[in-house]
């Protein structure tokens, strides 16, 4: 994957699969991430909606934005998004809430073939993974 490849990624599941946000019950899209950096060092996989396509520089992430900080796409080791994601919430008006949400991973894929961006898709995920 190069970095035009990421960025090109990034900008299709998020328009296909909506906005993201920090939090999984505000959010339209869902996926989990992690860095070759990360998997040398603490071995963290972080959750996050999708990021703007705005937020997607030509080699990076921006920093600050949705995904807190600056991520190099030739850092980026292995994206996991699901086809459905749990979320749970609590306030004072409603108490406690929680459901699924669905992420049309199918036509996601459907459109990475067509530029020709390789993954892999099962009927829970698709991914990319790079180790």
């Amino acid at each position: 994957m190069t970095d035009k490849d990421w960025k090109i990624f990034l900008v299709i599941a998020r328009r296909i699969l909506g906005k993201g946000f920090s939090v999984s019950w505000a959010s339209q899209s869902w996926c989990a991430f992690t860095t070759f950096s990360s998997l040398e060092h603490c071995l963290t996989y972080w959750t996050n909606g999708l990021p703007d396509e705005v937020e997607l520089l030509e080699d990076r992430t921006i920093d600050g934005g949705l995904w807190r900080q600056s991520f190099y796409y030739k850092d980026l080791a292995h994206i996991i998004i699901p086809a459905k994601f749990y979320w749970e919430r609590t306030n004072s008006r409603n108490g406690f809430q929680s459901g699924y949400k669905s992420q049309d991973i199918k036509l996601l894929s459907t459109e990475l073939n067509e530029v020709k961006i390789f993954h892999r898709i099962t009927d829970k995920i698709l991914e990319i993974k790079l180790y």
